[in-house]
This record gives structure tokens, sequence and C-alpha cells, in this order.
């Protein structure tokens, strides 16, 4: 009878260890790369860990850990917007950031967008959108609807310049880059117009960028019109070359003293000095 009480209560010593061994295991907690954990003891944040950090527990009462996301994303907004004439548009917009690094930034963060992960970038992107919108409309205001398309890179650099402090005292976000898309003008012959623009922009580079190709191509045919048809112009031309070699060559010279003196087709053609100073 004694020896069947024993195995009892090994046995209920084991069950109890494998439950404890279990718990245990459920309370281990380590944070991956691009993560953080953020403690809190009764809903109170008591400290933020890192993947440097290690393993930590959350195995006494009261205790538990939220894991947080830092890694960049992106979101789209295509906000409906009017040109500095009033005409209506919409573009797309995509706005790729990622959450602050900073411990105070992250424990704000939860602080003001809850724990729950889906409802905390729910909540952040509701306002995120907002922001969006409000400076689309505002960069897209400074223009015309024919100055749209060839602006495109200045109405972003406002966006981008409006948005980041934005998003860093309100979101906690870091922002990385902003991306326009196609504006779609509600009306299309708006849309043919400004595209027209642009073209007859491009169109009129292209052709002073050859004008002025070909004026410096006429020049320079004119002057080596004039120097290969003076003879004595040409032997200089070709002095003037024979002299820059020499001239590397003369660097390569030490403890020469005085002048250095190039001489061509034995002595009977144009004498050239450089100094050696």
């Amino acid at each position: 009878m004694t020896s069947k009480k024993t195995w009892i209560i090994i046995g209920l010593i084991l069950i109890a260890a494998l439950v404890f061994l279990n718990v245990l295991r459920k309370n281990i907690r380590y944070t991956n790369e691009g993560t953080v954990k953020v403690t809190t003891h009764f809903g109170s944040i008591q400290r933020v860990y890192r993947p440097s950090d290690g393993w930590f527990t959350t195995l006494t009462p009261g205790w538990e850990a939220y894991e947080v996301n830092l890694k960049s994303f992106t979101e789209t907004t295509t906000p409906r917007v009017t040109s500095k004439d009033n005409a209506a548009l919409q573009v797309p917009v995509s706005v790729t950031a990622g959450t602050s690094a900073d411990a105070a930034d992250i424990s704000d963060y939860l602080r003001k967008f809850g724990f729950n992960e889906a409802e905390r970038h729910k909540r952040r992107n509701e306002i995120l959108h907002g922001l969006v919108q409000t400076e689309a409309r505002n960069a897209f205001a400074e223009y015309g609807a024919y100055e749209i398309y060839a602006n495109q890179e200045a109405i972003q650099k406002r966006i981008v310049e409006a948005l980041r402090p934005q998003l860093n005292s309100q979101l906690y976000l870091l922002l990385d880059s902003v991306q326009i898309g196609n504006p779609d003008f509600l009306d299309d012959r708006i849309e043919q117009a400004a595209s027209a623009v642009v073209a007859n922009e491009k169109q009129q580079q292209a052709e002073e960028a050859r004008f002025k190709a070909a004026e410096v191509a006429a020049k320079t045919k004119q002057i080596e019109a004039q120097t290969y048809a003076n003879p004595a112009l040409l032997e200089i031309k070709r002095l003037e070359l024979l002299l820059e070699l020499e001239r590397a060559r003369a660097e390569g010279i030490k403890g020469h003293q005085g002048a250095l003196t190039i001489v061509y087709d034995g002595g009977k053609g144009v004498q050239l000095q450089i100094p050696n100073k």
C-alpha cells in the first residue's frame, strides 16, 4: 500500500512539473529582427525589448507582452483634388514609412493607438489617409491644370516636406518616400489638353537642344576651316599638340635647370620653350 501511494505521489509531481514547464514555455518571450516587444504590468508599460536583449518571461501575474512591427509599410490613398484653376482630378498617393524605433516613441505610439495590432493599425492609417489627402490638395492647388503633368516632381517634393514632420509628431512614423501615380482628370478633355501641353514643351526642348548642337557644330567647323586654310595656323595647331605631349614628359624630369626647348623638323620649324617653373 505504501508503495502504491509513493507511485501516486511521484505521478502527481511529474504531472505538476510538466504543467509548470508548459506554462513556463508559453510565457518565454523573445524578439525577432524588425520588431520590438513591449511589456506591461497590469496595463502599464514597463519596458521595450529589442532582439539584442535576449529572452524574457511574462510568467508572473499581471505581465503581458505586445509586439510592435518596425518594418516599413506602404499605404496608398486616392484623394480627389482640384488644380489652381479648379479642374477636378484624382491621383493615387503612396506613402512608405516605418514606426520610430525610439523607446519613448514606441510607448507613446501604443498609448495613443492601443495594444491590439489590427486595431492600432486601423486607427493609425485612418489618420494617415487624412493627412495625405490634405497635403495632396494643398500641393495640387498651387498649379493650373495644364501645369500639373510638367510639375509632378515639385508636387511630390511639397507633399514629402509637409508630411514628414506630421507623421513623426502625430503617428510616430519615419517617412521613407512618397510616390504619386498618374493624375486622372474627371474631364477627359482637360487631361488630353494637359498631355498635349507637356508634349509640346518636350518637343520644344528637343528642338532647342538640336539647334544648340547644330550651332556649336557649325562654329567648330568654321574654326577648323579657318585653321586648316592657313598653313601657319595649322603648324601652330600641330605644335600645340606636340607641346602637350612634351609637357607630360617634362613633369617627370627631376633636377632640370633652365627652360626646356623643343625643336622639330631639324630646327627649321617653330621653336617653343616650356618654363621649368
